[in-house]
């Protein structure tokens, strides 16, 4: 049997460098995220407050959504984020559940109704 030299040999690389750019790009995205999701959500409480839905029969968020997206509002990067949307309409009282309805963007499964508060 020969004694091999092992084919790989550890080399001395300072990844430090490399490190620390990736520790700030991930900063920059939680930041970027962070500005939208707060602009977002305040532009679409804004835009819901406007809403002929105000005074209308319960909603579901979906229906929301599209009344507000078809009145000028961009839609999120993620669809998801009306959720965050929704929480924080329902934190500031602004609307409150009232049953609930199939949601076609959920395969017909039950979601909450939700309607604004007086």
């Amino acid at each position: 049997m020969r004694n091999h030299e092992p084919a790989c040999r550890q080399l001395a690389i300072d990844f430090t460098p490399a490190l620390e750019r990736a520790q700030l790009g991930m900063e920059r995205a939680v930041n970027h995220a962070t500005g939208l999701k707060a602009s977002g959500a305040g532009q679409a409480l804004d835009c819901w407050s406007r809403s002929p839905a105000r005074h209308a029969e319960p909603f579901l968020i979906e229906e929301a959504r599209r009344w507000a997206e078809a009145n000028g509002l961009p839609p999120p990067p993620d669809a998801r984020s009306w959720g965050a949307v929704t929480k924080r309409a329902s934190i500031k009282k602004r609307i409150e559940k009232a049953g609930a309805a199939p949601a076609a963007s959920s395969n017909c499964s039950l979601k909450p109704l939700w309607r604004f508060r007086a």
